[in-house]
């Protein structure tokens, strides 16, 4: 599986998943133009498909290019 990087968020504040998907819709390309619920179901179907790696202090989703 070859990934490409479309997020990379700090973890610094965020309390649950809600919080994280605001940062990225707020600075993430990959997430600007989708409506929370959009954004929310593409950050779960890329938890579920192993496209998150998180991190002590940050989160970096992928994109399945392959």
């Amino acid at each position: 599986m070859e990934k490409v990087e479309i997020a990379r968020i700090f973890t610094f504040g965020c309390a649950n998943r809600r919080d994280i998907v605001r940062r990225l819709m707020g600075t993430s390309k990959a997430f600007q133009g989708l409506t929370f619920a959009d954004a929310l179901n593409a950050y779960r179907f890329a938890e579920i498909s192993g496209l998150i790696d998180v991190t002590e202090h940050y989160i970096v989703v992928y994109h399945d290019v392959a």
